[in-house]
């Protein structure tokens, strides 16, 4: 049966990361590190505004969040996965839900959008179906990501089995899916961005292994 969801994450999948080796200032490092210990939660995410407040307790906030997106950029450019927006928009074309579930900070949507060419809207992502670790404060691979839009979909009458989750990261999206009771597709296009975590492609735990964005057309 078709899907009649398709969630995405972002880094990876939609947009591929080449990160350099410029390694963020062992002061955030420690402040990180701090905020992470005081989490109640296995798998803790930091709102990198806060991090970047306390370095700079002057700033505004337009400023912090303006110097957060800097460090980020020059950190961890990106670049568009092939095929990514053209998928996105035929998916949404063809009436399917789309939404992403990211381990991601206040400036990974717009570089998206800025990456892509569109914005979310024009991509036909569900506004509704958007789960970003730094508004959490948990990271991927807590299942808690994954069940709130598999919640909010079955009470629009979507079953979990009905959606699929497309990531490249058998640990941090694969298993965490497939515990949700999503289907899964490993995306295997890139072999940079390929997180196997010592796994085969024959054994990741994905439904299916796709290798090129576009594939999921024919879904």
């Amino acid at each position: 049966m078709s899907p009649r969801a398709i969630l995405f994450d972002i880094y990876g999948t939609l947009i591929r990361s080449t990160a350099s080796d410029l390694h963020p200032d062992p002061r955030l490092r420690e402040i990180i590190a701090r905020h992470h210990a005081a989490s109640p939660y296995p798998h803790p995410e930091i709102d990198i505004r806060d991090i970047h407040a306390e370095l700079h307790p002057t700033l505004s906030p337009h400023e912090i969040e303006t110097l957060a997106r800097e460090h980020e950029e020059r950190c961890n450019p990106v670049d568009p996965m092939p095929g990514a927006a053209a998928t996105l928009r035929q998916l949404s074309a063809k009436g399917i839900r789309l939404g992403l579930i990211s381990n991601a900070q206040c400036h990974t949507a717009p570089i998206l959008e800025q990456t892509l060419g569109f914005t979310r809207a024009e991509l036909g992502i569900d506004p509704t179906l958007q789960v970003f670790s730094y508004l959490e404060r948990r990271a991927k691979p807590d299942t808690h990501l994954f069940e709130i839009p598999r919640d909010l979909l079955a009470h629009q009458g979507i079953a979990a089995h009905d959606v699929l989750y497309v990531g490249n990261d058998v640990r941090n999206d694969i298993a965490p899916a497939r515990a949700s009771g999503f289907r899964t597709a490993l995306f295997a296009g890139d072999a940079t961005s390929l997180r196997l975590r010592g796994k085969s492609l024959e054994n990741s735990g994905a439904d299916l292994v796709i290798t090129d964005l576009l594939q999921l057309i024919a879904l």
